[in-house]
């Protein structure tokens, strides 16, 4: 009964940061399309926390699935996704600042349960 328990919060854990990696990457990507878009020397700002949201994205998955510590890696990634998903809203990317914003609280979320 208690192994079954210890597995179940490692399946929840696992499922919310797939999701959380997901919008994270999801989101940098749409804001790398978008920044792009708008010319590659006005927007080297926005590309660079793109790449870092798809980092983050690959940083919350692979932290949701660690053995050891995975709880004080989802909190880091979840405090970088979430910063970035700030920096990328108020630089007038709305949804896709959203969705990485998301992640990021997604991953603290994980981190508790």
């Amino acid at each position: 009964m208690v192994a079954g328990g210890f597995f179940a919060q490692r399946l929840v854990r696992r499922v919310i940061s797939g999701v959380a990696a997901l919008l994270s990457f999801f989101g940098g990507v749409l804001v790398l399309l978008a920044s792009v878009g708008h010319g590659i020397v006005a927007s080297i700002l926005p590309i660079i926390l793109g790449l870092v949201a798809l980092f983050g994205a690959w940083w919350i998955y692979n932290s949701g699935k660690a053995l050891l510590f995975p709880r004080s890696r989802l909190t880091m990634s979840g405090l970088v996704t979430s910063g970035t998903g700030v920096l990328v809203y108020l630089l007038g990317f709305g949804v896709d600042g959203l969705l990485v914003l998301a992640a990021g609280l997604l991953a603290w979320l994980a981190t508790i349960l």
